[in-house]
């Protein structure tokens, strides 16, 4: 969010509500003293109110929205010296849900699993009508699952691809709308609508031989909802889908998200890509699904960057390799000529086999076709491909086409062009296509080598979000311990505050009947380690808890904690109702430890039990916490005392003689440290950094350890441990040796693995706190606490690192001169309820001018929250902080 901005519901722009509250957040240069609201209709106020109060946002919950209108927002600031800044911005109502429209669909009946992968012309819709009077507004509120293109008289509407968000249906579907008022005409109109299988049309593949989507998504022939609500001077008109609308069969005779799409080009005209001679009959009528109809809010998927290739290399004269030179998630683009009949074909690759052709392993759709072991070879089920591989196939007609995929995405560094040859390719290149979140965070340091880490998580983090987040291009699951190894990384670098809310609510909508959440949201079957009835293992259950209370924590919405909390009641009763001793059971641990037994990948994490009750002891203060924000006092109690006695359980079981705890690894010493299990860790702190240094920096926890190392690295005097980690050719720089610029799923021999995996980028956060020093306190409320820590790292020179919070901009930047001097400067914005930094103790002279307070023997600590910009300067050598936890 920009200086002098207002936010409705986090975003910027127009944005489409059903029901309230609505959260308005705006910013402004200057120390506010008071602000007046005004919400208006057609020039009629709806609500005004005048507080006064240096506080940026005021939620509205008290008054009813009418039904498909436009509403203006107007918030005007006044500053403490005079100042006065109105601030504007809209909102549409959606239908409330309440369509006149009935689904509608081409096909009346499921095709059956072995008859999937035949070609089945996708399908197109249209309605056309007249606008006999100048219409002053015109919404479209629609929903086409699985994916579905929108065109009013031939123009593309919005810039979204790959549309409409993936949740589970028979829970909650989300619905668009659209002002399309400025592409109808008066006269003769056209609307038409193209529509793919997506995730609600999914392959019946069987992910890792045994998984078919199939059988536990929500899943239909795709289908389509509209409502078309014109308005003009006299009255209101409203077009919905029903038998009027007419059908067709579209180019696309096959399009999976796996697998890919294939396009007969002798089906569209050359000029303008029109059908040729489309056959129009009456729509069927179908049930769709049963899910609550809701207002999408979710950043959508749009394209980005343009990639031009780096190499191509020809294996024959209608074989080529082309070599993008990076990582891409999404589309590709290929102009090329051809005769009527010839198929060109693109085979996508993340990686190169040793005699240089593709290899394909790392991408293959749940393995499907992959030698995992010996004489083992994952099925895919009945009319399945023999390999699940990426292609897509062109049928092309005699002339000039243009290919560029609409109904896949694919992860890719190469593909393989088959079929014509180098004359005939006039030109290819690679289109990112990921849901376009705002960035939020900026980091730059005189280390190149640390910025190229910093890039590798930005790219690798953005390929793999597609409505969810996802883990990589294999599965495409939104797993829940990913995200909470990830949360705080995510957030710094990008503005998720609709993409959390989602996130959450996916697993709240696949809430099991036993009260657990599910490992992966929306919900298609896996269940390691679960703890029963589809229920997930208790680190990936985090994700409900965890994401809620981060997304309080940078967002601030107590509504959303207040609508959420009993669904973590319920989950918390299910977890008290596991078997105490046998928590290992139900845990699959610190998930991808160096150390962890790869024979036995489920059970074999370092200190498992000891993690397991540590993520079940999370739970608990994650819910306490949770209850805070809420103002349940009662149940804040309650849950509290329950916390403190488990946690003394915990200790008394796990604390070894020499005050380490459970198998002394690297992940138990992180795990007791994160979760404060020792009233004086100092014993702990020295025992970590001599194994992590013993191990020659390598840094062996999985992706809790290392998320939680990071966030802790301040506070525990770790941050020494940290740079050299980074630096390692056995740690994260391993992941990046070929180039690609994106990360790996392990560490060394990555079989099995991704090439385009975020699940180890949780060391961003470490950037941001660590060398940059910027975090949000963890009892923050939309970032009104934080904390400015930096960490001098002797190998570096300079950092550059800001974060947009939702209260402004916070930056730190700092510069080590040839004379041995340190330049700092911090800013911060206005108005927050605390901005702490905290320096070593040498630095006490340099702030003269500002209260300190001793934090230990080595730190001192300022309060800037009157300070909004602060440079200065003193000379230093090397720093060794060495503050407790």
């Amino acid at each position: 969010m920009m200086m002098n901005s207002l936010t409705v519901n986090g975003k910027l722009g127009t944005v489409t509500i059903d029901t309230l509250p609505i959260q308005c957040r705006w910013l402004v240069d200057f120390k506010q003293s008071h602000f007046t609201f005004k919400l208006s209709s057609n020039g009629q106020t709806a609500h005004i109110t005048e507080e006064y109060s240096n506080e940026s946002c005021y939620t509205l919950s008290d008054i009813e929205l009418t039904a498909s209108r436009y509403y203006d927002i107007e918030v005007t600031v006044y500053g403490t010296n005079s100042e006065v800044e109105v601030l504007n911005a809209s909102l549409i109502s959606g239908n409330k849900g309440e369509f006149q429209g009935r689904w509608i669909t081409s096909h009346s009946e499921p095709v059956s699993d072995e008859h999937y992968y035949q070609d089945c012309p996708n399908s197109i819709f249209r309605k056309q009508f007249t606008a006999g009077k100048p219409t002053y507004e015109a919404l479209i509120h629609i929903v086409g699952l699985g994916y579905y293109t929108l065109f009013v008289n031939g123009q593309k509407v919005s810039n979204y691809e790959l549309n409409n968000d993936w949740t589970n249906y028979s829970e909650l579907v989300y619905y668009d709308t659209f002002d399309i008022s400025s592409y109808l005409q008066q006269g003769e109109n056209e609307i038409v609508v193209e529509l793919a299988n997506g995730w609600y049309n999914p392959a019946p593949l069987t992910l890792f031989g045994k998984y078919n989507l199939r059988r536990n998504l929500t899943t239909g022939q795709p289908t389509l909802l509209a409502d078309v609500v014109l308005k003009d001077h006299d009255n209101q008109r409203v077009i919905s889908t029903d038998v009027s609308w007419e059908r067709t069969a579209g180019p696309y005779l096959f399009n999976n998200l796996y697998l890919g799409e294939v396009i007969d080009f002798r089906l569209l005209e050359q000029i303008e890509n029109r059908l040729v001679n489309p056959e129009w009959k009456p729509a069927l009528v179908s049930e769709g699904p049963t899910g609550t109809l809701k207002p999408s809010y979710l950043d959508k998927i749009c394209r980005g960057e343009e990639v031009a290739p780096k190499h191509i290399h020809s294996l024959s004269a209608t074989d080529h390799i082309v070599d993008f030179g990076t990582m891409i998630s999404g589309f590709i683009y290929a102009e090329f000529t051809a005769q009527e009949g010839d198929e060109v074909e693109f085979l996508y690759s993340e990686q190169l086999a040793q005699n240089g052709t593709l290899d394909t392993d790392s991408t293959l759709a749940g393995f499907v076709g992959k030698d995992v072991e010996p004489d083992v070879i994952v099925p895919g089920g009945a009319g399945a491909p023999k390999r699940g591989e990426q292609r897509d196939r062109c049928i092309c007609r005699t002339g000039k086409m243009h290919f560029i995929n609409r109904y896949t995405y694919h992860s890719f560094r190469f593909v393989q062009v088959t079929g014509i040859t180098l004359e005939q390719l006039h030109q290819i290149k690679a289109v990112y296509a990921n849901t376009l979140l705002s960035p939020t965070g900026r980091f730059t340091s005189s280390d190149e080598h640390i910025n190229r880490l910093y890039h590798a998580a930005e790219i690798t983090k953005q390929n793999n979000i597609h409505s969810v987040i996802e883990d990589c291009a294999r599965e495409r699951l939104a797993y829940g311990g990913d995200m909470v190894a990830l949360a705080h990384s995510q957030a710094m670098m990008f503005n998720s505050a609709q993409l959390y809310e989602k996130t959450i609510k996916d697993f709240i909508a696949e809430q099991r009947v036993n009260g657990g959440f599910p490992e992966t949201a929306p919900f298609m079957g896996i269940q390691t380690k679960g703890t029963g009835e589809g229920a997930g293992p208790l680190g990936w259950q985090l994700a409900v808890p965890y994401l809620l209370k981060t997304h309080y924590q940078y967002y601030g919405q107590q509504a959303l904690v207040i609508e959420l909390l009993p669904a973590l009641e319920r989950q918390m009763k299910h977890l008290d109702s596991l078997d105490q001793d046998q928590l290992e059971q139900f845990c699959l641990g610190d998930w991808g430890s160096k150390v962890a037994d790869k024979n036995n990948i489920k059970n074999g994490s370092p200190a498992l039990s000891f993690t397991a009750a540590c993520f079940y002891y999370y739970h608990l203060t994650l819910l306490v916490e949770l209850c805070k924000v809420a103002g349940w006092d009662d149940k804040y109690g309650k849950y509290n005392q329950q916390a403190l006695d488990y946690k003394q359980k915990l200790i008394n079981r796990y604390r070894n003689n020499d005050g380490s705890y459970a198998d002394r690894s690297q992940t138990s010493y992180v795990f007791a440290l994160y979760f404060d299990l020792e009233a004086d860790p100092r014993h702990l702190i020295l025992d970590l950094k001599g194994l992590i240094q013993n191990a020659g920096f390598d840094i062996e926890c999985g992706i809790f350890g290392q998320s939680f190392l990071y966030q802790i690295a301040n506070r525990c005097d770790l941050n020494q441990l940290i740079y050299p980690w980074l630096s390692n050719s056995i740690g994260i720089p391993s992941m990046l040796q070929d180039g690609s610029g994106s990360l790996n799923e392990f560490f060394g021999e990555n079989y099995n693995g991704s090439c385009n995996h975020a699940m180890f980028s949780s060391y961003v956060s470490w950037l941001y706190s660590g060398l940059g020093g910027i975090s949000v306190d963890s009892n923050a409320c939309a970032a009104d606490r934080i904390t400015i820590q930096p960490f001098f790292e002797p190998n570096i020179d300079g950092v550059n690192c800001a974060f947009q919070s939702v209260r402004g901009e916070i930056s730190c930047a700092w510069q080590r001169e040839k004379s041995g001097n340190i330049t700092l400067t911090v800013r911060v914005p206005k108005g927050l309820k605390s901005a702490r930094l905290i320096l070593p103790k040498e630095w006490q002279e340099t702030i003269h001018q500002l209260p300190v307070k001793i934090v230990n023997e080595n730190l001192v600590q300022f309060n800037i929250s009157e300070t909004p910009k602060l440079q200065l300067t003193m000379k230093t050598g090397l720093l060794a902080v060495n503050e407790n936890c």
